[in-house]
């Protein structure tokens, strides 16, 4: 007897074996997502940020500006927090000079309202 419907006949497969991921190799595979609490924050900052106007350290007027948290990185929630955030058109934006002179105006409007002793305990170091 030949069998020419092969629709209804069964064959199991083994399933490949998959290799144990580490689970640093995992986590450093996966791009990481912004949590809801750091969205929120830069929604309210852009709310409060007019995108067009004067940038902030060259004075001159343009049409976009890109917000700048001072501090970023693991400071970047602190820097919204505080309005260390500055409006900076895309050639100061990118330039590390600039960059670092913001780091430094800030502390020192900082440290006219509080002591450098807070701002350590805020940001983690000091720039001066």
């Amino acid at each position: 007897m030949i069998v020419t419907d092969l629709s209804k006949k069964f064959i199991p497969v083994p399933k490949p074996k998959d290799r144990k991921v580490n689970k640093a190799e995992h986590k450093s595979e996966q791009i990481n997502k912004k949590s809801k609490k750091l969205a929120k924050l830069e929604r309210q900052r852009d709310k409060d940020i007019v995108k067009y106007g004067t940038c902030d350290y060259c004075h001159r007027k343009f049409k976009h500006l890109d917000p700048h948290e001072v501090y970023g990185g693991c400071n970047r929630k602190r820097s919204i927090l505080n309005k260390f955030v500055k409006k900076l058109c895309r050639e100061c934006h990118s330039d590390e000079k600039i960059l670092k002179q913001l780091k430094i105006e800030t502390q020192i409007e900082f440290e006219k309202t509080h002591t450098r002793e807070e701002f350590i305990k805020l940001i983690g170091k000091s720039f001066l």
